[in-house]
């Protein structure tokens, strides 16, 4: 007997095989309709993630790199330094010194920011960019400006090179130098030709404020003969008994009982104002505005009277033991004195201003530890990477 064999239909009164595909149409929609869903939920899914590792990697660029640079440090009238502005600042510091300051903090940050400790007489370089600034904004008030001729003619005499009496050198040959010499000292300290120039300009303003300032100084003025015996306020390894000039209590004993010049002699390191037995001579009045109080009196001070030794008094950085031996007598402003009193006469011109403004709301500094510690990593990082020793100019 002959059997036929029937294709494509499963037993009716039997379950389909495992490799039949259902015929019911609704079935195979459902199906494929599930598979799509299912791809498009992993597509979301990954792109969610996506999303996710894209904003983490964007914020913490932004909160690493990008936004600390740009935020405020300090503000003087129109003028805003950055957080950038002040670690190029203290690169250009780190520039000048060689880049041997590799330990920079907090403080020394802040100082560049605006010095609450100023020493004049150190020059530019003790001002924050605040006092800087401030110079440069007051410039037009006492007729002083700095053009773009003058400083281009100040960066000239830095990197113009020299010519020696036995040497000819054609205008084109000093070009060709100077031109070598400023490019590759940029580009040796990593700096912009705009920064140096603005470092330039302040400097500038410093000295023709200062002279400006001085111009109010009297020819004549109060004076009074003194030795001191001048030694630092904190330890100074420099010295090398660190120590042996802090015993205020031995130095003060051994006054009483020795020559005021032997004693001077052993404890007060050398200042240019005063010999190495203690004698500085005829001090005008202002020269050391903290010390004024007491040799010259005020209204709650009695001054020093002749022949007395003083307690310490402390003075920028330092403690004084004095003795006048003359005066007060008023005398002729002369030599390194007028030089000191042009230096005063800038140094509280500058706390002045600077507490005018504050007062006033025009001036503002910002202190942020966390952006403060941010700046302080960069300047670790430049200089870790010193680039040998400075070329001679």
């Amino acid at each position: 007997m002959a059997f036929s064999r029937q294709r494509g239909r499963s037993n009716p009164g039997g379950r389909p095989g495992r490799d039949q595909e259902p015929t019911d149409r609704r079935i195979k929609l459902a199906r494929q309709s599930g598979g799509i869903n299912r791809r498009r939920l992993a597509f979301i899914f990954g792109g969610f993630i996506i999303l996710i590792i894209a904003g983490v990697t964007v914020g913490l660029w932004y909160t690493q790199f990008y936004a600390p640079p740009r935020v405020k440090a300090a503000v003087i009238n129109d003028t805003q330094f950055s957080q950038g502005d002040l670690v190029s600042r203290v690169r250009m510091i780190q520039a000048t010194q060689g880049y041997t300051g590799a330990n920079i903090g907090l403080t020394e940050i802040l100082r560049v920011l605006y010095n609450p400790d100023l020493d004049i007489t150190a020059g530019p370089f003790t001002l924050g960019m605040v006092q800087m600034e401030l110079l440069k904004q007051a410039g037009p008030e006492y007729g002083v400006e700095v053009t773009g001729a003058d400083l281009d003619g100040a960066i000239r005499q830095i990197f113009t090179p020299d010519v020696a009496p036995d040497q000819i050198a054609t205008e084109d040959q000093r070009e060709r130098e100077f031109r070598e010499r400023y490019e590759s000292y940029l580009n040796f300290n990593r700096i912009s030709g705009d920064d140096f120039r603005r470092l330039t300009e302040e400097q500038l303003y410093f000295y023709e404020m200062r002279d400006a300032l001085g111009a109010n100084i009297p020819a004549d003025e109060e004076h009074v003969e003194v030795y001191w015996l001048r030694t630092p306020l904190r330890p100074d390894p420099s010295l090398g008994e660190p120590q042996k000039w802090q015993d205020l209590t031995t130095i003060a004993e051994r006054l009483q009982e020795e020559e005021f010049e032997a004693v001077a002699q052993e404890f007060s390191p050398v200042f240019r104002f005063a010999q190495p037995n203690g004698y500085v001579g005829w001090i005008p009045k202002g020269a050391f505005p903290r010390l004024d109080p007491h040799l010259f009196g005020d209204d709650e001070t009695e001054p020093l009277a002749i022949g007395e030794i003083s307690d310490p008094w402390e003075s920028s950085g330092y403690l004084y033991f004095m003795k006048v031996v003359a005066g007060p007598e008023t005398r002729p402003v002369e030599g390194a004195w007028y030089e000191r009193l042009k230096d005063m006469a800038l140094q509280s011109w500058l706390e002045e201003r600077f507490d005018l403004g504050t007062s006033q709301g025009w001036v503002e500094v910002k202190y942020d530890s966390r952006i403060y510690a941010w700046a302080a990593e960069q300047l670790r990082q430049t200089a870790q990477q010193k680039r040998g020793d400075q070329q001679e100019s």
